[in-house]
């Protein structure tokens, strides 16, 4: 059973902000569905659930981490990553929402048998119960320690059991709603990128409220700037291991996917993307002194935050070769507005029996 943490404080007004955004992505989805932009609505949805599901797994992820390297540094901010397991179950319900759709945006699918769609949904179901459940528990466990030597020994075995499960089942996903979309030969790192990426997202949605809530101050900003700063690192060499070996092959069939990704409308938005996630955070981060200010933490993590949730579209509307229109933009953004929504409600929304938090 999945148990979410403590809810995470957020104004008021964010709090409608993202009410009304889960409307406007509710209508975005059926207007789509009804009026023949199903790929780019179910598309869209896929995109962000990869990024949400992937950002609420990668910050336990992180918390996880922080625990078993006995990082007494970020206590501050472990009740933020440990909040993200409240979307847990809303991205279930998602999830599933994509399976019922899925002959009519992943293309091998519209041609397969019944069981083979069945592995598809077994897979996909199975590695995220495992990570969702596995994830809760390690929050859980954390959450009820006390200070003796058993309990902290059941902290480390949970998150550890994690840690596995996260990088084995963001695997799994990134195989099944990232690299089977296309028909060009697979590319091995993109599992590994995907389940790194996440934890990046992760740590920069750690970072950006930390920084705009003000927690644990000048000192703990600067840890988590240098961690955040690290860790773009990792994610441009991850990126790099992908181009590298297909521009030095030159094979036109894997050489294709990544010349989809540089041509046309995807030029300027993948340009964006390495602009956002590595450029000016790397920028911005450098110094010491930028690192302990909050309005720079902030602008860093947002932007990579924006950077990787247009890299998730990235890694699954070019392999769908699906016709773009004005409508099937608008259907894609409104969908993706919704699922930011939820998101945010989910993580923010207090439990029945306590009052709501005034912004």
């Amino acid at each position: 059973m999945i148990t979410a943490a403590a809810p995470l404080p957020l104004p008021r007004s964010v709090a409608r902000i993202a009410a009304a955004a889960v409307a406007v992505g509710l209508v975005a989805f059926v207007a789509g569905v009804l009026s023949g932009h199903a790929v780019a609505a179910l598309a869209a949805l896929d995109a962000s659930w990869l990024f949400f599901a992937g950002l609420s797994a990668g910050a336990v992820a992180l918390a996880a981490a922080v625990r078993l390297a006995h990082g007494g540094w970020a206590r501050a901010v472990l009740p933020v990553a440990d909040a993200a397991t409240r979307f847990f179950a809303i991205a279930l319900l998602l999830l599933v929402v994509l399976l019922v759709g899925a002959r009519t945006f992943i293309p091998w699918t519209r041609d397969a048998s019944a069981l083979r769609l069945a592995g598809l949904a077994l897979r996909l179901l199975l590695s995220s119960v495992v990570v969702f459940g596995l994830g809760a528990r390690a929050v859980a466990v954390a959450r009820r320690a006390g200070p003796t030597p058993r309990d902290a020994e059941r902290v480390r075995t949970a998150s550890l059991m994690y840690v596995l499960a996260y990088a084995a089942g963001l695997s799994l996903w990134a195989y099944d709603l990232v690299m089977s979309l296309s028909s060009a030969p697979p590319y091995t790192v993109v599992p590994a990128y995907y389940f790194f990426g996440a934890l990046l997202s992760g740590l920069a949605w750690v970072a950006l409220v930390a920084a705009l809530q003000d927690r644990g101050g000048p000192d703990l900003r600067h840890d988590v700037g240098k961690l955040l700063f690290a860790c773009i690192v990792v994610w441009s060499y991850l990126l790099w291991a992908l181009f590298l070996p297909t521009w030095y092959g030159n094979v036109p069939e894997e050489s294709a996917a990544l010349l989809r990704r540089w041509r046309g409308p995807y030029r300027p938005a993948s340009g964006a993307v390495l602009v956002a996630v590595f450029a000016w955070p790397f920028w911005l981060l450098f110094s010491e002194r930028l690192k302990r200010r909050r309005g720079t933490l902030a602008a860093g993590a947002g932007a990579i935050l924006a950077g990787l949730w247009a890299e998730r579209f990235l890694l699954v509307v070019p392999s769908l070769e699906a016709p773009a229109s004005g409508a099937a933009v608008l259907v894609g953004a409104g969908v993706a507005i919704g699922v930011a929504g939820l998101f945010l409600l989910a993580i923010s929304w207090p439990p029945a029996s306590r009052p709501a938090i005034q912004g």
